[in-house]
């Protein structure tokens, strides 16, 4: 077994017994995953070695045992572990999530930048996947915004907004938003515009100034977070509505 299929069965064990030891969780993947085999061992230790340098877990079990190989469940693990966050700890699924979401239809600066800022943030660098997941979210609003140009054109409609948006985040993601609103869109399209095509100018804002010159921004564990688990549905809604807009166009 590799390690994104060694996941699940870790998650699993550890959410029954946060205090634990490397030998155990192996037991108890051994016994859950039928594929498992002894050799695996070492691609388990890995995944394990992984949640230690993401904070999920730290060693020692309890007093007696303070030192690995026992380790426990740390509190910020135990809240990704109850809520499903820790699907951002698993970059494997979390990209299949994105692509999956998207119907494939996410480019690939889109994939390999939320990638990279998932990794990123998995070593604890939460302003490079701010940066990161940020220029992805400004290919989304390009991607939308040039969907929007293109379908305008063939519709006869006036374009000119779009194509000199100003060179602030918020205000193309203002503009993507009004632009998609008067489109008429289905209901499903115009009751998440708002929300997620903020979300996006929030994010992608990250990186501008107002006048649209680049700066590095602040970020902390919680709020890059947020971002990354937010951006699958965010770029989900974006390249639904780009397909609305092209079968709008074509009809």
């Amino acid at each position: 077994m590799d390690k994104p299929a060694l996941h699940p069965f870790v998650f699993d064990a550890l959410r029954k017994t946060p205090q634990t030891h490397f030998r155990a969780v192996e037991n108890d993947v051994r016994r859950a995953a039928e594929a498992y085999e002894r050799r695996d061992v070492l691609a388990l230790n890995e995944v394990l070695w992984d949640l230690l340098r993401q904070g999920i877990l730290a060693p020692g079990k309890n007093s007696l045992n303070p030192d690995l190989p026992f380790v426990h469940v740390t509190a910020y693990g135990a809240r990704c572990l109850e809520s499903g966050e820790i699907l951002a700890h698993d970059p494997d699924r979390y990209v299949e999530r994105l692509q999956a979401s998207t119907n494939g239809r996410a480019t690939p600066t889109v994939v390999e930048s939320a990638r990279e800022a998932l990794l990123s943030f998995l070593d604890g660098r939460h302003t490079a996947a701010a940066v990161l997941l940020a220029h992805a979210a400004e290919s989304v609003l390009g991607d939308l915004t040039e969907a929007l140009i293109v379908s305008g054109r063939r519709a006869g409609r006036g374009t000119k907004r779009l194509e000199t948006r100003g060179p602030s985040a918020a205000e193309r993601a203002t503009t993507a938003l009004h632009a998609l609103v008067r489109r008429n869109p289905p209901d499903e399209i115009a009751e998440e515009a708002e929300a997620q095509l903020g979300g996006l100018g929030v994010l992608a804002r990250l990186i501008r100034s107002r006048d649209g010159a680049p700066r590095i921004p602040s970020a902390d564990q919680d709020r890059t977070l947020a971002h990354v688990l937010l951006f699958p549905d965010q770029c989900r809604f974006v390249y639904h509505s780009i397909d609305w807009l092209e079968g709008e166009a074509g009809s």
